[in-house]
């Protein structure tokens, strides 16, 4: 299998400084991925224009680099402004004087409302799926996709957590995931149903795969590890198709299976009257979150669609979740 590990080497001014940043920021626990790497060398390269004879930065440099660009969403700004601001409080730890750009400057992130599907919805995404014939120019096509939607919405994964699975971090004997690429550089154990486990077991005879060698439980083509951005397009072509929402809307995200999951869980753990005290550290455990503040965001329900639930929360609610403080 090849490794598709990418190795980032870095000649800008920060270059001798770059990795210290990166070990820095595992270290403290969070997952530095790829996506962050490439930031960070392209704020390196983009002070190679300055001709920097030492390190260092200015208030100008920070604003020239967190400057708007035409075309460009807020959130794309919005990462330029963390990674500069982040990196110069880790250079100022070390002893050097640079400019910090001011948290309170950064664009407030927009809120979204997460899509919850609804149990027929979901049915008929896996109807969708399942309905694929073999074509040759990618003959797991119609295999992988019933299997990862599965998953995801029978536990909640992040689609990278999925994704990254190796098949000897998934269980067939004892039904149980081994998450090892979870976010914040967290690990977990997820149990599955019967029949996520089962189907598992005939995804893997399908897949002739040998459990116990290397390799991806969702391999690409060239045996590596299967990209989320297909995915995206993908899932958006089985949503349109299964009547969720018509062409040229943005509609639901990938996301929002995760965000299901743990609605559809608190419903039926509810509904089988566990009581909410209990139910919600459960959950926020098998989701990997650090905390019920974070599980929180996924139970915004609407009114209408899951009235059972809010009903049987209120009592509980007020006062479970206080207010996040951020802390830098």
């Amino acid at each position: 299998m090849k490794n598709k590990e990418k190795h980032f080497v870095f000649t800008g001014p920060f270059k001798d400084y770059c990795f210290n940043y990166v070990n820095y920021k595992k270290e403290l626990g969070f997952n530095f991925g790829e996506s962050s790497l490439y930031l960070l060398r392209y704020m390196d390269d983009y002070f190679k224009q300055y001709n920097l004879c030492s390190p260092v930065l200015t208030k100008k440099m920070v604003e020239d680099f967190v400057s708007y660009r035409s075309g460009e969403s807020e959130k794309t700004q919005r990462l330029r402004m963390s990674i500069i601001r982040q990196f110069a409080l880790f250079m100022n730890r070390t002893g050097f004087d640079f400019y910090v750009y001011p948290y309170e400057l950064r664009p407030i992130a927009k809120t979204f409302t997460p899509y919850i599907f609804t149990h027929d919805e979901i049915e008929r995404i896996t109807t969708v799926v399942d309905h694929f014939t073999y074509i040759p120019q990618s003959k797991h096509y119609h295999l992988i996709y019933p299997m990862l939607f599965r998953m995801l919405y029978g536990c909640g994964l992040r689609i990278n957590e999925a994704l990254s699975l190796k098949k000897t971090e998934v269980d067939l004997s004892n039904g149980i995931l081994t998450i090892t690429k979870a976010k914040n550089g967290t690990s977990r154990l997820v149990p599955m149903s019967r029949s996520l486990t089962d189907y598992c077991k005939q995804f893997a005879e399908n897949m002739s795969f040998d459990m116990v060698s290397e390799g991806y439980f969702y391999p690409s083509r060239d045996a590596g590890k299967y990209h989320r951005t297909p995915v995206y397009v993908k899932f958006k072509q089985f949503m349109r198709i299964a009547g969720i929402f018509p062409e040229g809307a943005v509609g639901p995200r990938v996301h929002d299976i995760r965000h299901t999951y743990a609605v559809h869980a608190l419903e039926k753990m509810i509904n089988d009257g566990q009581d909410v005290y209990c139910t919600l550290p459960i959950l926020s455990t098998y989701l990997g979150h650090r905390g019920i503040e974070s599980t929180e965001k996924y139970l915004r329900l609407t009114e209408e669609a899951y009235g059972n639930v809010i009903d049987t929360m209120v009592p509980f609610y007020t006062g479970v979740f206080p207010e996040v403080v951020r802390h830098e």
